[in-house]
């Protein structure tokens, strides 16, 4: 297997030029933020301002924002339309607040179906416009444990591939994903290269195998030395554990997955229907 190199998207090169970013305070332009003439709220041209410079990468996560004294001299606001403003953006993600200390900009997050979306990772993320990468941690053949045969509903000890991946989005670390597929069902995977191809794209166009329903559990727990070091964070941190197992029309269980979600940068929607 060809060895893989993390590529950064255009917003963690432009983190990795800023020298201590994420200390670092964006600059503003006076003259671009608002408008005392133009009919639109106050408040909304500055989070539009603000949410311009992130969307366009000249601001980047962990950048801090100036305080909301200096953003009302520099924007010739008050701080209720500042304040204003902070909270729409922390709304749609675009802002971290923290109690006694400047708001930030914040680190993307995943946003997934739990339940009635069956897109991967890869396929989830570039609809959504973001720039999905992916580091193979491992990729081999291994004697199916018990949970592991059970779920794929083969026998204890049956070759499965094991595709152990590290996956960033928009250059930041986000989830840790080991998946299990029976060996028989999909042989030359193994010398397929996973680094920026999407599994679920591939198992469709080359061995004509489609998940189309699956049960996938969650739970939130600690994460050990290992995984937090590999996602970037302190040893404890909360994650979110997503499990699944992925079904052909037939029902036959293709993929079994265990994956490990930073619970800082990932969150799940659940859709309801009535009975």
């Amino acid at each position: 297997m060809a060895s893989t190199t993390i590529r950064l998207s255009q917003a963690a090169e432009n983190k990795s030029k800023l020298s201590g970013a994420t200390a670092a305070t964006v600059s503003l332009d006076s003259a671009k933020i608002v408008d005392h003439s133009s009919p639109i709220p106050f408040y909304a041209q500055l989070s539009g301002y603000i949410e311009q410079q992130v969307r366009s990468y000249k601001w980047v996560a962990g950048q801090l924002l100036p305080s909301e004294h200096e953003l009302c001299a520099v924007a010739g606001v008050s701080r209720t339309v500042v304040r204003q403003a902070i909270n729409e953006l922390e709304r749609k993600g675009l802002v971290t607040k923290q109690s006694g200390k400047r708001s930030s900009i914040a680190f993307p997050i995943y946003q997934g179906s739990l339940m009635q979306n069956l897109s991967g990772f890869y396929d989830d993320a570039i609809a959504k416009g973001r720039q999905p990468y992916t580091k193979v941690l491992g990729l081999q053949v291994i004697p199916a444990a018990p949970e592991i045969g059970a779920a794929l509903q083969i026998e204890e000890g049956s070759p499965v591939i094991e595709l152990n991946r590290l996956r960033f989005l928009d250059g930041e670390p986000e989830v840790l994903v080991v998946t299990y597929l029976p060996q028989s069902m999909c042989p030359g995977l193994l010398n397929e290269d996973f680094s920026n191809e999407s599994l679920y794209r591939l198992l469709a166009q080359k061995y004509g195998l489609r998940i189309t329903q699956g049960i996938r559990t969650i739970k939130a727990i600690a994460l050990d030395r290992k995984s937090a070091g590999l996602l970037g964070v302190r040893t404890g941190s909360p994650a979110l554990l997503l499990k699944s197992r992925g079904q052909l029309a037939d029902g036959r269980p293709l993929e079994y997955f265990i994956a490990l979600h930073r619970g800082d940068r990932a969150q799940f929607e659940v859709k309801l229907v009535s009975a």
